[in-house]
């Protein structure tokens, strides 16, 4: 692994050091152009007052002499050519060695063009871009007119140097292919040095890791037969050391283990028949209606805080005091009877919001209290134009927070004709989030019931949850949504 992971770096740090070397490559470019365009700027009036001065009175070898001196200056600098503006190249370093060219009139052909040498300002020729060579003016200011990508090579560069000529300067790179060159030779050698000592590291590691790893491999089997006192003797005081250690810990913790296993599973059982208890109480279809004497039927909703064993638990037994107490009748004395039980079996931290509705039959009135829930939204009968109301008995108090409530509740009756929808609910509806910011609200169940008014009970119950749904849009949740739709025929 130790070898691999070496392997691995070697590759990283050559894939850096070429990405290096390519950056590397388009500053030296970069400073080579910029030293042959200062280099022309110096020496271009100085080759052309030597043309006047040496050569066109015969003083070639002291004309020769002074280019020398020049070419030393910048080994960047492979010839110079002087060009007159009419074309005619009257020295060429190439050429021009020991004397002065006396043959016939010598023209510039493509490279300079005559338009470079004309020009008022300095053109170079960029070479090896990918549409092929072409030629770059710089304006009065210096900058580049139609600039190539950063690390361009030039093949020359013309610079304007009198009113009669103008120089030609042949570019060489090989200086800087050199310094390249030397560059990928002493990373490669180092990635290989590099290599190298981690081949041996990992022959070295190899050996140390091991006598270790095979004593833990020979105590997990024992442990694998259930021998939990068998122990490894790691004497190192490194991370092998620390895992031997850790490794006989975890054998005196497996055996002790065990009966927390057990432990587990038996609570794993209550947890499932807890589970099963509160399927049992959330009604698979309508939730449970209680009939009592006089022609009367007790509808409630209740909502403990919290989640899970413990809030199952509460549901279920407020299910049964409600059951109980329901011969009552009067919900005020419902309320208190369940509330003085809850308060002695549930925990100071946990209430629970009850409310509660009762129908009469007999005097067409639905009674509602309203113990720490939501108020109870009614739609008069009239289908979409139905007038919405909301009818809360105050908010009351909680099931569970003081011992006696009687003088928190309060009992509020309505007339519930023919085609009045009656709707209870809990806060997961209101309280709905369809992002961090915005909920569904009050006013939007308003909305939709009174859209949906003229429908069956279960119609309406069918359009809230789905235009909760809608709102929603798969924005997760954090509370349960209740929803209990009463219309009378």
């Amino acid at each position: 692994m130790v070898l691999a992971i070496t392997a691995l770096m070697a590759v990283i740090f050559l894939m850096i050091a070429f990405l290096f070397i390519n950056e590397k490559k388009i500053e030296l470019a970069d400073d080579i152009y910029m030293g042959v365009r200062t280099f022309a700027e110096l020496t271009a009036p100085a080759i052309a007052d030597n043309v006047e001065l040496y050569l066109n009175e015969e003083g070639f070898v002291n004309f020769n002499k002074e280019i020398k001196k020049i070419f030393e200056q910048n080994k960047d600098v492979e010839w110079v050519k002087v060009v007159s503006y009419k074309g005619e190249i009257v020295y060429d370093s190439t050429v021009d060695v020991e004397k002065k060219y006396e043959g016939e009139e010598r023209m510039t052909t493509a490279a300079p063009s005559i338009e470079q040498v004309k020009s008022e300002t300095p053109s170079f020729s960029v070479t090896g871009e990918r549409f092929g060579d072409y030629v770059c003016y710089l304006d009065s200011e210096g900058v580049i007119l139609n600039a190539p990508k950063a690390g361009f090579k030039i093949s020359s560069f013309v610079q304007p140097a009198s009113d009669k000529y103008s120089v030609v300067y042949g570019v060489t790179y090989a200086n800087m292919d050199e310094r390249i060159a030397d560059m990928v030779t002493r990373i490669i050698a180092t990635a290989i040095l590099g290599l190298a000592l981690g081949i041996i590291l990992a022959f070295f590691m190899s050996t140390k890791v091991t006598k270790p790893v095979r004593k833990l491999v020979d105590g997990a089997s024992e442990i694998a037969k259930g021998n939990f006192k068998y122990h490894v003797d790691i004497k190192s005081r490194d991370e092998l050391g620390y895992l031997g250690e850790s490794f006989n810990k975890m054998a005196d913790d497996l055996g002790a283990s065990l009966e927390a296993r057990l432990y587990k599973e038996r609570v794993g059982h209550e947890l499932e028949l807890a589970k099963k208890i509160q399927e049992e109480i959330i009604p698979a279809k309508l939730p449970e209606v209680f009939p009592v004497s006089g022609g009367s039927t007790i509808m409630y909703l209740g909502d403990v805080t919290g989640h899970g064993v413990p809030s199952c638990i509460v549901s279920a037994i407020a299910s049964s005091l409600m059951f109980s107490y329901s011969g009552l009748g009067d919900l005020k004395e419902i309320l208190k009877n369940v509330n003085v039980v809850l308060k002695k079996k549930m925990m100071a931290t946990m209430f629970m919001t009850l409310g509660v509705v009762k129908w009469d039959s007999v005097s067409g009135k639905l009674s509602y209290v309203n113990a720490g829930h939501e108020p109870l939204m009614v739609c008069k009968a009239g289908g979409a134009g139905g007038e919405i109301s909301m009818i809360d008995s105050g908010k009351g108090i909680a099931i569970g927070m003081i011992p006696d409530i009687s003088e928190k509740l309060n009992e509020v009756s309505v007339e519930f004709g023919t085609g009045d929808v009656a709707v209870l609910f809990s806060d997961g509806i209101v309280e709905a989030w369809k992002n961090e910011k915005e909920m569904y609200g009050i006013e939007r169940l308003k909305e939709i019931v009174k859209k949906s008014c003229g429908l069956s009970a279960d119609q309406i119950k069918k359009a809230i949850l789905e235009d909760v749904r809608i709102f929603t849009a798969g924005y997760e949740q954090k509370d349960d949504m209740t929803v209990v739709v009463v219309k009378r025929g």
